[in-house]
C-alpha cells in the first residue's frame, strides 16, 4: 500500500508535475473580453446613419438571495427590467438554472445604471450582475439602408458588415477586442499584482457624401409614385457634377434592418438593379454624331411614320405625322425613328465607344456589393438591328447611378468624375481624412456639352405642351430628358405591346440638371413597370413628378439660389 503511494507522488509530483501546475494556474487565471467599438457612418452633415451602442444582459443568482430580497428586488428592478413584478418575481422563485437566471437582455445603459444603482442599495454584490456587448444602431433606419447596409452578430460577439457600406469597409469599421486577464484567490478576490491587460483598438468612422435630408425625400418621393402608378420599384439619385458625391441614392420598396427577416431583401437598387435606358440615352448618340458624324444640332432629317432599319419596322411612341427635326427637335420630341437615321452617320465601333466613354458597361467605383456593371455587347455580337435599337436606348442594361453619371459629364461641361459616397474617414482618436478627389477624364467635348444643355432645356418647354409641367422649376431653366423603354421581359423590339397587357413591362425614366446655365446638381429617376391599363407608363407622367419634387428639395437644400427671369436658349426644332 505505501508502495502504491509512494508512486503516485511520483507521478503527480515529478512526471505530471507540469500538467497539475499548469490546471492549477488554469483554475484560478480568468479573462475578460473588452469589446471593441465599431465606428460610425455619417451622413454629409455629421448625423450618424450607422453607430454603435452598449445593451446589457443582467443575470441573477437567486441562491445567494433570500426570500425578502427576492421580494424587494422583483419590486424595484422590474420597471427597468421592462417586466411586470409578478413575472420577475417568478424568475427569482423558479429560475431556469440552478445557479442562475437570465432577468433580461437588450437593456439600455440608462436602465442598465438604475438597475446596479438599485441591486447595490438592496445589497445583491455577487447575486445580480450585468454583462456588457454592443450593437449596431441605425437612426434613419429604411431611407439610407439600402446605402448603408447592415450587420449581424456573431456568437463571440463580433459585429460583422452583411451589405452596402457596412459590408464593403467591415474591415476598417471593426476594431480589435481587448483582454484583461488576471487571477483569482481561493476567497474569490483578484490577487494583486496579476492583471495583464490587452487594449482595445476601435474602429475607424466613415463620413458619407449621402445628405440624409435629400436621401428621406427622395425616398418618400418614390414612395408616393409606387403607390400611386401600382409600379415595381423607384430609384432617385441625386448627383454633384463637379466632384462625382452622390448625396441621395433612394429607393423603394426598402427595408428596415432592426426586422429585416429576408437577406435577399437588402437590396441596393441604384447599383444591384439593371433596367433599360430608353430615351435617355439619345444624348449619347447625338454626342458622337455631332463630333464624329459631321452633324450639328441643326442638322435636319425627315421624320415618317416608320422607317425600316435592319430587318425590322422603328416608329415613334407618340407620332404628330411626317415632321422635319433638327437633332435638336428629334432629341427633345423623342424620335427613335430620328434618332435611328442619326446614328448612320457614325460607325458601330464609334457609337460603342461612346456609350462605354459615358461609363456604361463598367463599374461605377462605388465598389458597393453587388454591384452590376450592366450589359452592353461589342459591336461584333450585334444583331442587325442592335445599331439602331442602342441609339434610341434599347438593348443595353444599365444601373441608376450609371445614368445620373451620363447626365452628370454633361453637365460638367463633358468632364465624367467618378462617382463617389465616401467624402472622408476619422479614425479612432477623431482625426478627419478627406478622401482622394474622384478620377476624372474628358468623354466629350466642352462645345458638345454646351450643345446638349441648349437642346436638353427645350424639353420642358415641350412636355409642357403636353400638360406635363414636370422640368418647369421657375429660375432654373432646368435641361431635362424622359424616357420609356420596353424592358427585357416584354416583347421583342419592333413589335407592338398594345396597352394593358400583362406581358409589356415598360421603365420609366425622367433625368435632369439645374440649374441649365450652370448646372450644380442632377437627379436621375427610373420607375419599374407602372401601371399601364391607362396609358400612364410613359417616363414624363410617371417619373416626371418624383423628378419634380426631389429637384426642387435639391435646389433648396443645397441652397441654389435661382435667377430671376431665366429662359432657356432659343434653340429651332423644326426644319422647313
Amino acid at each position: 500500500m505505501l508502495t502504491l503511494f509512494a508512486g503516485r507522488l511520483v507521478q503527480i509530483q515529478g512526471m505530471d508535475a507540469a500538467y497539475y501546475r499548469n490546471e492549477a494556474n488554469l483554475e484560478k487565471e480568468h479573462t475578460t473580453v473588452l469589446p471593441a467599438m465599431r465606428g460610425t457612418i455619417y451622413g454629409s452633415n455629421g448625423q450618424p446613419l450607422a453607430m454603435t451602442v452598449e445593451q446589457w444582459q443582467i443575470v441573477a443568482d437567486p441562491g445567494q438571495m433570500k426570500a425578502a430580497q427576492k421580494l424587494q428586488t422583483a419590486q424595484q428592478l422590474a420597471a427597468p427590467l421592462g417586466l411586470s413584478e409578478p413575472a420577475l418575481l417568478q424568475l427569482l422563485q423558479h429560475p431556469s438554472s440552478r445557479d442562475y437566471v437570465v432577468l433580461g437582455n437588450d437593456i439600455s445603459s440608462a436602465n442598465e445604471t438604475q438597475i446596479a444603482n438599485l441591486a447595490a442599495n438592496l445589497n445583491l454584490s455577487g447575486a445580480v450582475t450585468e454583462t456588457m456587448s454592443y450593437v449596431r444602431d441605425y437612426p434613419d433606419g429604411e431611407a439610407t439602408a439600402n446605402v448603408v447596409g447592415f450587420t449581424n452578430t456573431t456568437n463571440t460577439g463580433v459585429i460583422a458588415g452583411q451589405a452596402g457600406i457596412e459590408e464593403e469597409y467591415n474591415k476598417l469599421l471593426d476594431g480589435t477586442n481587448g483582454s484583461e486577464k488576471y487571477e483569482w484567490g481561493a476567497d474569490g478576490e483578484v490577487i494583486p499584482g496579476t492583471a495583464e491587460q490587452t487594449p482595445v483598438e476601435n474602429g475607424e468612422s466613415i463620413k458619407l457624401t449621402i445628405n440624409p435630408v435629400l436621401q428621406y425625400d427622395a425616398m418618400k418621393a418614390c414612395e408616393n409614385e409606387v403607390d400611386k402608378s401600382q409600379a415595381k420599384s423607384c430609384t432617385s439619385v441625386i448627383i454633384q457634377p463637379q466632384t462625382g458625391d452622390i448625396l441621395a441614392m433612394a429607393q423603394w420598396p426598402t427595408y428596415d434592418q432592426a426586422t429585416l427577416n429576408n437577406v435577399a431583401d437588402a437590396t441596393d437598387m441604384p447599383v444591384q438593379d439593371v433596367f433599360t435606358p430608353g430615351s435617355t440615352a439619345k444624348v449619347i448618340t447625338a454626342a458622337a454624331a455631332f463630333e464624329h458624324g459631321g452633324k450639328t444640332p441643326m442638322s435636319t432629317y425627315h421624320i415618317p411614320y416608320q422607317i425600316y432599319r435592319g430587318g425590322q419596322w422603328i416608329r415613334d411612341a407618340e407620332y404628330s405625322g411626317n415632321e422635319n427635326y433638327t437633332i435638336a427637335g428629334i432629341i427633345a420630341n423623342s424620335s427613335n425613328v430620328g434618332m435611328s437615321q442619326v446614328v448612320q452617320s457614325v460607325s458601330p465601333q464609334i457609337q460603342y465607344d461612346y456609350l462605354r466613354n459615358f461609363g456604361l458597361d463598367e463599374p461605377t467605383g462605388l465598389n458597393l456589393p453587388g454591384e452590376t456593371q450592366g450589359l452592353l455587347d461589342p459591336p461584333s455580337k450585334w444583331a442587325a438591328d442592335e445599331r439602331y435599337t442602342l441609339a434610341y436606348g434599347q438593348g443595353i442594361a444599365v444601373n441608376a447611378v450609371q445614368m445620373a453619371s451620363v447626365y452628370a459629364t454633361i453637365a460638367n461641361g463633358g468632364v465624367r468624375v467618378a462617382p463617389r459616397l465616401v467624402a472622408g474617414t476619422y479614425n479612432s482618436a477623431g482625426q478627419y481624412t478627406a478622401a482622394p478627389a474622384s478620377k476624372s477624364r474628358r468623354v466629350i467635348k466642352a462645345k458638345t456639352a454646351k450643345e446638349l444643355i441648349s437642346i436638353l432645356q427645350q424639353v420642358p418647354g415641350v412636355d409642357m405642351t403636353a400638360d406635363q409641367p414636370w422640368g418647369e422649376i421657375p429660375g432654373y431653366a432646368v435641361a431635362s430628358k424622359t424616357g420609356t423603354a420596353n424592358e427585357p421581359a416584354s416583347p421583342s423590339l419592333g413589335e407592338s405591346c398594345p396597352v394593358g397587357n400583362p406581358i409589356c413591362i415598360y421603365g420609366a425614366s425622367y433625368i435632369g440638371l439645374a440649374p441649365g446655365n450652370n448646372p450644380q446638381v442632377v437627379v436621375a429617376v427610373n420607375v419599374q413597370d407602372p401601371n399601364k391599363s391607362q396609358q400612364d407608363y410613359f417616363g414624363d407622367m410617371v417619373a416626371g413628378p418624383v423628378f419634380y419634387n426631389v429637384m426642387n428639395n435639391a435646389l433648396a437644400e443645397l441652397q441654389i439660389q435661382p435667377q430671376a427671369g431665366l429662359q432657356p436658349p432659343d434653340v429651332r426644332l423644326n426644319a422647313p
